[in-house]
């Protein structure tokens, strides 16, 4: 037996309106109201469908979410599933799906998000990297569809929302000097990254406050953030026995520079802070060394909930600030 919009309707006490707003997800309708609703065409078994609201209201219920050209760098970052369950969690209260979007190269990628836009396979994007220069998002800017970015480009307003990686580079590097260690390198990765250059700003202040500066031939950059990298590089550094400071932009590559530092048995001689997007409680090296924990699925629910906003034309262009805290190591030797 096919259940209607009206015994749903009756069963939770409500209009057949009201239910028909609840299956839209619109903002007139209270959270609780929702809720109530929603519960009662769980227990009724109701399943709308989407695909005829779709028709009339020319929504997909669908956002895209971009990702980088898929690489070992890529498939190997604990950022992007962590960012995902977030997004996840987020479209899964406002009934949307989602569609992902990735490519060997920008032309691949690019094809892609067209398809997605032109095909109106998708309401909205979500970009989980942020870089200068790049075709897709000019692209899509240029078309003037509805996106979000976790991160942020300097001097091109968009609705964002990011760390304040300046800000946070700068504790991690004042933390560094605090406990002493005033030899200080910064070790990035893919420099073309908007986040390293923010944090090599922030690193650069930093130490200008207490008289010095980060030369070039203090920052390690032009490589993919992978553990292997972050090793090779740290074997590196022990050789020019230059630095006892380092602060580190992408936690792979942190995880590399560690077991570096083990094999070498140079615990002692060196400190590191890196960044990491969720708090580590199992046993793991992390926990051996201070980081910023960015609450990246938190981060990334709430970029969900701005593209809803967006969508219900509640929301001008902003860029949004998120919490992060540090998380000191049990190396740290004062």
């Amino acid at each position: 037996m096919t259940i209607t919009i009206k015994e749903v309707a009756k069963a939770a006490g409500v209009a057949p309106s009201t239910v028909s707003r609840v299956i839209a997800d619109h903002p007139s309708i209270s959270e609780k109201t929702k809720q109530r609703v929603r519960a009662i065409m769980d227990e009724l078994h109701y399943y709308p469908n989407y695909n005829a609201r779709q028709l009339v209201n020319q929504r997909s219920k669908t956002v895209g979410i971009v990702l980088p050209e898929a690489n070992d760098a890529f498939y190997q970052n604990p950022f992007f599933p962590t960012a995902l369950r977030g997004i996840n969690e987020a479209a899964s209260r406002h009934q949307y799906s989602l569609l992902l979007s990735t490519g060997d190269d920008d032309i691949s990628r690019l094809d892609h998000i067209k398809k997605m836009i032109y095909g109106k396979q998708v309401d909205g994007l979500i970009f989980l990297y942020a870089t200068q220069n790049d075709p897709i998002l000019s692209f899509v800017i240029d078309e003037q569809f509805p996106f979000v970015i976790i991160g942020n480009i300097d001097g091109i307003p968009m609705n964002s929302i990011d760390n304040d990686n300046i800000r946070v580079a700068k504790e991690a590097t004042e933390y560094l000097w605090q406990l002493g260690y005033h030899r200080i390198a910064f070790i990035g990765g893919d420099e073309k990254q908007q986040f390293i250059q923010q944090r090599i700003n922030g690193v650069q202040q930093a130490l200008q406050v207490h008289g010095q500066s980060l030369s070039d031939a203090d920052i390690y950059n032009g490589f993919p953030f992978l553990e292997n990298e972050g090793y090779h590089i740290m074997k590196q550094i022990v050789e020019t026995n230059r630095y006892n400071g380092l602060v580190i932009g992408d936690q792979l590559v942190a995880q590399g520079v560690y077991h570096a530092i083990l094999e070498y048995g140079l615990l002692d001689e060196y400190q590191i802070i890196t960044f990491k997007p969720y708090e580590v409680y199992q046993n793991s090296d992390y926990i051996h060394y201070a980081y910023f924990n960015l609450h990246s699925q938190q981060l990334a629910d709430r970029a969900m909930e701005i593209l809803i906003e967006i969508f219900s034309s509640k929301s001008d262009s902003k860029h949004e600030r998120f919490v992060y805290e540090l998380i000191a190591g049990d190396l740290v030797i004062p």
